[in-house]
């Protein structure tokens, strides 16, 4: 990797940022709903938030620094609800916007796109070890 891509990440997440829409949710509050169409994805300021089933089983817990929502980029309609668990400060992301970014700054857009598919891919990986763990293969 050059020396300038970590520069270049941090610029890509400011712009990435300025898209974005501010939103503050308080401790108990829905953010997503599975079923919801998938229209946006969400950047975690500060707070916790937890990831849940429908039925209530909790998936993950997030806290300051990650992204949710980012199945929106996949797929078109919520799998999963997301509470904030306590007051949180969240910037919210919408695909159209995000898709406009992309076709202006290809390169940027790309990067981003690279980095949460790295975060799916992860998501999945975590999400094999708890099934293995739970049918003891």
């Amino acid at each position: 990797m050059e020396l300038a891509e970590p520069r270049r990440a941090v610029r890509d997440g400011r712009l990435r940022l300025a898209l974005a829409i501010e939103r503050r949710y308080q401790a108990g509050q829905k953010i997503i709903g599975s079923g919801e169409p998938a229209s946006s994805l969400y950047f975690l300021l500060s707070g916790m938030v937890s990831v849940k089933l429908p039925s209530g089983v909790r998936l993950a817990t997030l806290v300051q620094g990650t992204q949710f929502g980012e199945m929106a980029l996949i797929e078109g309609r919520r799998h999963a609800d997301v509470w904030a668990d306590t007051a949180i400060l969240c910037r919210e992301l919408p695909l159209d916007e995000f898709d406009r970014f992309r076709e202006r700054h290809p390169a940027s857009g790309e990067r981003i796109a690279r980095n949460l598919a790295l975060i799916l891919a992860k998501r999945l990986i975590q999400a094999n070890h708890k099934v293995e763990l739970l049918t003891g293969y």
